[in-house]
């Protein structure tokens, strides 16, 4: 199919891609992934990140706005990880005696308090080397090395290796019965 007044023909990425660029962008802000995408689109997940190699366009709004996402879904989780302060909003529909009916609206501020969960979470991702379950602890210091290579040198320049072993006399039944067979 050619445009008018070009000679060019349109590509794939012209007729699936630049048509649905809005839609994308409201998946992407809807939270769907690379891979949902591209089953609302009928495309391979190649032909995919092939358009975003070679279409910077098609790649900055992808970027910016999974970015935009996440930066909203940090400041959630930093909200519920602190605790916040909100307003609830609620209509009331009331009878009076002679059956007319009011409407009232009430507010009223409530607390949600902090998410243990979050800061959990929060803390492990932000200072690991605090926090993080997974500890590397490295206590071998340049003079136990020292030593380790030393002794180790010693043991075969003695061509004798220190062990703690006792030999002991006493036989058992088992060892008993292999020496009369």
């Amino acid at each position: 199919m050619r445009t008018k007044g070009s000679t060019k023909e349109l590509t794939k990425y012209d007729n699936v891609i630049v048509p649905h660029l809005s839609d994308i962008k409201q998946w992407i802000m809807e939270g769907v992934t690379d891979r949902q995408i591209c089953e609302r689109l009928e495309l391979s997940p190649d032909t995919w990140y092939r358009y975003m190699r070679e279409h910077p366009i098609l790649s900055d709004i992808v970027k910016i706005y999974k970015e935009t996402m996440d930066d909203e879904v940090e400041k959630a989780l930093i909200k519920a990880a602190m605790g916040y302060d909100y307003e609830e909003v609620r209509t009331v529909i009331e009878e009076d005696k002679n059956g007319k009916k009011r409407t009232r609206i009430e507010k009223v501020k409530k607390h949600q308090p902090s998410n243990p969960t979050a800061m959990i979470f929060w803390l492990k991702n932000r200072r690991p080397e605090l926090w993080s379950d997974r500890r590397e602890i490295i206590l071998d210091t340049k003079a136990q090395e020292e030593e380790r290579k030393k002794l180790f040198l010693d043991m075969i320049n003695e061509n004798e290796v220190p062990a703690d072993y006792e030999v002991s006399e006493e036989t058992t039944d088992v060892d008993a019965e292999d020496s009369e067979a």
